[in-house]
C-alpha cells in the first residue's frame, strides 16, 4: 500500500509538471504568434513567413497623352468683296509646326480657298478648313461675309414688363450685310437677358442697357430699357 501511494504521488507530481510545461509552452507559442502578426511575418528582422506578392499589382499604369492638333486663323470672318486673306497656323500639343508640313483643304473653294497657307475669301458663305498631318487631323469653320458699314436701332419700346419680351429692331447697312457677326449683350442679366437674335426678356424691375456689337468691324450701338413689374 505504501508503494502504491508513493507511485500515485509521483504520477500526480509528473502530471502537474507536464501541465505547467504545457501552459508555459502555450504561452511561448502565443507570444511567438503575436510577434509574427505584429512583425508582419518577421521576428528580429528575420522572415518566418513567406508572403507572395504580385510586383505588377503596385505599378501605376501611365497612359501617354494623345497628340492633339489644332488649326488657327488670324480672322474668323473674311470680307468677300475685298478678297480678304487670313494667315493659318497649325499647332500640335501646344507647339506650332511648319505649315508646309501640313495638308490644308477647304470644303468649299467657291467660298474660301487655300493659297500658300492663307485662307482667301472668294464669295459669301461658310466653309470648313481641314489640316492633315500623318494620322492627325483638325478642322476650323470660317465665314466669308459682306461687312456691316453702319447700324442703328429703330424706334422701339423702351419699357417692358417682368416676364415680357421685346425684339430689338436693328437696321444694318448695306442691306445685304452679313449679320452673323453681331453679338448682343445685357449690362445686367439679373434685370434683363438678351439672346443672339436680339430678343430681350425682362427678369426683374430696374434699368438695363442692351448693346449690339459687330465683332468684325467693332461697330456698336446701345439702347436703354426699363423693366417694370
Amino acid at each position: 500500500m505504501a508503494n502504491q501511494k508513493k507511485n500515485t504521488g509521483k504520477m500526480k507530481k509528473n502530471s502537474s509538471k507536464m501541465l505547467t510545461m504545457s501552459i508555459i509552452l502555450f504561452i511561448i507559442l502565443a507570444i511567438i504568434a503575436l510577434c509574427i502578426i505584429l512583425g508582419k511575418g518577421k521576428i528580429a528582422g528575420y522572415s518566418l513567413v513567406k508572403i507572395e506578392t504580385n510586383m505588377d499589382s503596385g505599378k501605376e499604369t501611365v497612359e501617354e497623352p494623345e497628340n492633339k492638333m489644332e488649326i488657327l486663323s488670324e480672322k474668323k470672318f473674311l470680307a468677300s468683296r475685298a478678297k480678304e486673306k487670313s494667315k493659318l497656323s497649325v499647332v500640335v500639343n501646344g507647339e506650332e509646326i511648319d505649315i508646309n508640313e501640313v495638308e490644308l483643304t477647304s470644303s468649299n473653294e467657291d467660298v474660301i480657298k487655300i493659297v500658300n497657307g492663307m485662307a482667301v475669301a472668294v464669295s459669301v458663305g461658310k466653309t470648313t478648313i481641314t489640316a492633315t498631318k500623318d494620322d492627325l487631323t483638325a478642322s476650323l469653320d470660317l465665314r466669308c461675309i459682306i461687312p456691316i458699314t453702319s447700324m442703328t436701332f429703330t424706334s422701339t419700346d423702351s419699357t417692358i414688363k417682368v416676364g415680357g419680351i421685346l425684339q430689338m429692331k436693328l437696321v444694318a447697312k448695306p442691306s445685304d450685310a452679313s449679320i452673323e457677326t453681331l453679338k448682343y449683350e445685357s449690362s445686367d442679366e439679373e434685370i434683363a437677358t438678351v439672346n443672339s437674335n436680339g430678343i430681350v426678356t425682362g427678369i426683374a424691375p430696374g434699368k438695363v442697357t442692351i448693346t449690339v456689337k459687330d465683332t468684325y468691324s467693332e461697330l456698336e450701338k446701345s439702347v436703354k430699357l426699363t423693366i417694370k413689374k
